[in-house]
């Protein structure tokens, strides 16, 4: 009995000793695979079971994936590439179980392109998943889990010149897709659509064409979303008895008037101190096909002491093609504000992560820097900062115009 006792022990220190600690494998003699479905739009796929782990894509909702371990809150994906990958449970719904064969047949591709986008339209029965790669030579865009027969394929180039694709076996016995968009012209935003249709569905992947742009006036009829970050209950940082919520309002008011009088089109995810949801701010922008979303806020710091090391103005991104415009704005507020420069990042806010519109996150200043929370409240100040994202905005224009 002893002896059983400690085998068991032994069983279970092994088992939380490996990387995978408890996970559970679904597989049988005749099942090896779980079936699941994304329920969410932006549903992270990471590198390893942890929220804090490196997103590898994101996928729109009711793409289906194959999972063949699970943690309490993780399910493990086979996307057939050389490592594991995985999703929170939160962001799906298990939907049975697969066979062996899960890939999903692609039937025809087609290239072409309309007044605003170039496209590619990829029949296939079911939601798979993807990856959008972004280089300095364009888009590569991966579709795993399918399956191409080469004599059955349809493939159409209609006014598609700029794509090319091609065929790789994975190593799950399923195959992948790559499309490569090759252009000079500046990438201003991508989306992937998966559409129901008569006889099965399809997935298209869009791109939209560059923003024509009139030197003289670059910021006529461009189309930008402002987000006065936080709101309602949600205050933001406070300090010194300022809210952040309310800073941030004032300058997307100030920016609003300022880019309407350039020209510009503007759509506000908030009018007033009212509360509103992260993604429905994103979903508002996109709503309105606006081009450009930029987030007004103020910075803060876990220990509010330290706001004498770190503070200034920085500018967040999340997609390569929001990059330049990062920097053309955060040029501009430091020359304009005199604040110290915080710098150029890359990071995943949720407001920032949709690949249509270019989309960045400013963050003004430090609310807890007395100095600039002083700064900050002045409404002539506000002027400035909001006249210099403007000017940060006609720059990259300028400098991505063709």
């Amino acid at each position: 009995m002893k002896k059983r006792f400690l085998l068991t022990v032994l069983t279970i220190l092994a088992l939380f000793l490996n990387n995978e600690a408890f996970a559970k494998d679904f597989s049988d003699d005749s099942l090896k695979y779980k079936l699941i479905k994304t329920t969410f739009d932006y549903a992270p796929i990471r590198e390893e079971a942890s929220r804090n782990a490196v997103r590898f894509t994101h996928l729109k909702s009711g793409v289906s994936l194959y999972s063949d371990k699970q943690t309490s809150d993780f399910y493990k994906v086979d996307l057939g590439l050389n490592k594991p990958y995985w999703i929170e449970k939160i962001y799906i719904k298990e939907d049975g179980k697969s066979a062996y064969n899960k890939s999903s047949k692609v039937s025809k591709i087609k290239f072409y392109q309309n007044k605003d986008n170039y496209i590619v339209k990829i029949n296939t029965k079911t939601k798979t998943p993807y990856k959008v790669y972004q280089n300095e030579n364009g888009l590569k865009f991966q579709l795993y889990n399918i399956n191409v027969n080469n004599k059955d394929l349809k493939v159409k180039f209609k006014d598609g010149g700029k794509f090319n694709y091609s065929v790789k076996k994975a190593n799950n016995g399923s195959e992948i897709l790559t499309v490569n968009y090759r252009n000079n012209e500046p990438i201003f935003g991508y989306d992937v659509e998966n559409k129901k249709e008569l006889f099965g569905g399809s997935l298209v992947f869009s791109i939209k064409k560059p923003i024509k742009v009139d030197s003289k006036k670059p910021l006529n009829k461009v189309k930008i979303a402002l987000d006065a970050g936080h709101g309602g209950k949600e205050c933001g940082a406070v300090s010194g008895g300022v809210y952040e919520k309310n800073i941030n309002l004032q300058i997307t008011n100030e920016l609003n008037e300022i880019l309407k009088d350039r020209g510009a089109k503007t759509v506000l995810t908030r009018k007033k101190d009212i509360d509103t949801e992260l993604y429905s701010r994103v979903d508002k922008a996109r709503d309105k096909n606006v081009d450009i979303f930029i987030s007004i806020h103020q910075n803060s710091l876990p220990n509010p002491k330290n706001w004498a090391k770190k503070h200034g103005s920085g500018v967040y991104y999340y997609n390569e093609n929001a990059k330049a415009l990062a920097h053309s704005i955060q040029r501009n507020l430091v020359k304009k504000t005199g604040f110290r420069d915080d710098g150029v990042f890359n990071a995943s806010f949720a407001v920032i992560r949709s690949t249509d519109p270019v989309s960045i996150l400013v963050e003004c200043g430090y609310i807890i820097h007395p100095y600039e929370r002083k700064k900050l409240t002045d409404p002539k100040f506000q002027k400035i900062v909001a006249a210099a994202i403007a000017d940060g905005v006609e720059e990259y224009l300028n400098n991505t115009a063709l």
